[in-house]
């Protein structure tokens, strides 16, 4: 593949001045990213933060745009040769750690390096060249990651400077494994995806290619990194492919001192004819390191040249300190949805255990309550659990039965009936959508108390569906206990009546139902400082009507609120804040889908 600008390819570009924190984006709901390391025809790297296993991790990005007449079988393929060459492990092999398709992108995410490239490397060097000792460390790294990659039916295909990478102590690691064949297939320029420059006629040509194509490669990087020059670099594939054909200037009329073994076995290892290259890398490296230099001392020499770059001041490092604050969301991204999920299996076993006993005694079930408590808690929760809607209509259904228990056909069935015709309407205008919904329409039913239901509803609907869902739940809070202990029908109409009639009711409900609009329209699925702004406000408006709905039920005399649904307002107001501080705003059910 040509590169559009060598400078902006793979690591060898400098990066980007990272962005604050809150404009960070994270990738594939896990990676932030800090830094963008270059772009080009591939797509672009980024080095991020691994927002779980907390550490810096390199992540190419690369367009899976088909080029014309590419069937989708052979897109597959070779996206299962990226997966299959993402296996390698090796110390001169930059470790792949996962490798995923989101949409039309790929994603490879490696092993931070935290070091130069060789392109890098060569580029603070006088004249681009390195010495006979970093040469043959170079050259003997190389050979042993290829030799490696072939003995697994690996190709490379790309090997060139910027594929290159040396960490802070002077290890040399070999990068971009079996990407040339996925950027072919997925319709990038160039011919199997090499970089023009560094691959042989074969490869320009879309020929035959096996592992002397990357023994070609390697010659022209020693030959590079010797010289500071490329010698088969061109604007197009056809005159690279000329200049090889004419063959290089031979390395020692070049530089005198290589003349002999190392400018013959290079000159083979560059040749046009397959057949004169040798055929392992180690066999080159074997041959040509004894002659070059002594590679131990060019690994320290690598080291120290490093280690000046690292010891650079980080233009980044602010953003890496921010980067490393990862949030309880970040760390563990499903952690919400449990808890959401758990509180409408709370709701739902709560309101399943109140009802059990009373439904098995109007339906002939000769069993022990505690038994049937135990056994319905346990089913309503593990189905509100797994499917929160669902189960949030069960429990609905329930509620509803558990009124009819003193008669089919006594005055509660009216009582019934406007309980089902609510839960009805509620459920199709609000319930899509909505995973925390259920969980605050049931969880009066299920403590018995309508100061229940406000502050999940505010910290998790909207202002419309907060009011509706406050004013419903609040009643059905202040109907179960009367349900589940009358004695008969009748008389349970006659109580609910009595409540109907009686202003404390309304100045409850309809308290409750501001105090869920106030809650939301402040703080709706918002975290932080907006969202428990919300919840204070609703809860002090809940405090204030408890106050007034006493003071209306002792006949106009100001009395504490009873310390029971005080004590249920407070508790429910004070889980949601700590959820919110710390997860962030309650999520919907869209998004845990």
């Amino acid at each position: 593949m040509q590169d559009p600008n060598p400078t902006q390819m793979g690591w060898a570009a400098p990066p980007q001045q990272a962005q604050p924190q809150a404009e960070q984006p994270l990738l594939l709901a896990r990676y932030r990213v800090v830094e963008t390391r270059g772009t080009g025809g591939f797509g672009a790297v980024h080095v991020c933060w691994d927002t779980r296993l907390e550490r810096r991790v390199a992540i190419k990005c690369m367009p899976l745009t088909a080029a014309p007449g590419m069937s989708s079988s052979t897109l597959a393929e070779a996206l299962d040769e990226a997966r299959i060459t993402s296996r390698l492990t090796h110390p001169n092999i930059v470790t792949v750690h996962d490798f995923a398709v989101e949409g039309s992108v790929a994603y490879l995410i490696m092993e931070y390096v935290n070091g130069l490239t060789l392109a890098e490397l060569m580029s603070r060097v006088e004249g681009g060249v390195l010495t006979y000792d970093e040469c043959a460390h170079v050259l003997s790294s190389l050979a042993a990651a290829l030799d490696f990659a072939h003995a697994n039916g690996v190709l490379h295909l790309d090997i060139k400077p910027s594929n290159v990478f040396i960490d802070g102590s002077g290890i040399v690691k070999l990068g971009d494994f079996g990407m040339a064949s996925l950027s072919s297939v997925a319709g990038w320029e160039g011919a199997r995806g090499g970089t023009v420059g560094y691959m042989p006629p074969e490869q320009l040509e879309g020929g035959l290619v096996d592992e002397r194509t990357d023994i070609f490669a390697l010659g022209v990087v020693c030959y590079q990194a010797l010289t500071g020059t490329s010698p088969f670099a061109a604007k197009d594939a056809e005159a690279s492919r000329k200049k090889i054909e004419r063959g290089a200037k031979a390395l020692g009329k070049v530089e005198g001192e290589l003349a002999g073994p190392v400018s013959d076995l290079l000159g083979r290892a560059i040749s046009a004819d397959p057949s004169e290259r040798p055929n392992t890398a180690g066999e080159l490296a074997k041959q040509v390191v004894p002659y070059l230099g002594d590679e131990d001392e060019g690994h320290a020499s690598v080291a120290s040249l490093v280690a000046q770059a690292n010891g650079e001041p980080d233009p980044n490092a602010e953003a890496w300190e921010q980067a490393a604050h990862v949030s309880a969301r970040e760390r563990w991204p499903w952690l919400p949805g449990l808890c959401a999920r758990g509180a409408v299996a709370l709701a739902c076993a709560g309101v399943a255990a109140r009802v059990a006993a009373p439904l098995a005694l109007a339906a002939g079930i000769d069993a022990p309550p505690a038994a049937c408590q135990l056994v319905a808690a346990g089913a309503l929760a593990l189905l509100g659990g797994l499917l929160p809607s669902v189960g949030g209509m069960v429990a609905s259904a329930l509620v509803v039965c558990s009124m009819l228990c003193g008669g089919m056909y006594s005055p509660a069935f009216l009582v019934a009936l406007l309980a089902t015709a609510g839960l009805v309407a509620w459920h199709v205008a609000f319930a899509a959508g909505q995973r925390l919904g259920p969980a605050a329409l049931l969880m009066p039913a299920a403590l018995c108390s309508p100061y229940a239901a406000p502050a999940l509803a505010a910290g998790a609907l909207k202002p419309q569906a907060a009011l509706a869902t406050a004013l419903l739940g609040g009643a059905l809070g202040r109907l179960m206990p009367l349900a589940t202990a009358a004695p008969d029908g009748e008389q349970f109409a006659q109580v609910a009546l009595g409540l109907a009639t009686s202003p404390a009711t309304w100045i409850c409900l309809a308290g409750c139902a501001l105090a869920a609009w106030l809650g939301s329209a402040l703080g709706a699925r918002r975290g932080g400082a907006r969202g428990m702004l919300g919840q204070v406000a609703c809860l002090a408006a809940l405090v204030g009507t408890q106050l007034l709905s006493a003071r209306v039920e002792n006949g106009g005399v100001w009395g504490p609120p009873a310390a029971g649904d005080l004590g249920v307002a407070l508790g429910c107001s004070v889980l949601v804040i700590i959820v919110i501080s710390t997860l962030g705003p309650l999520p919907s059910l869209a998004e845990d889908e």
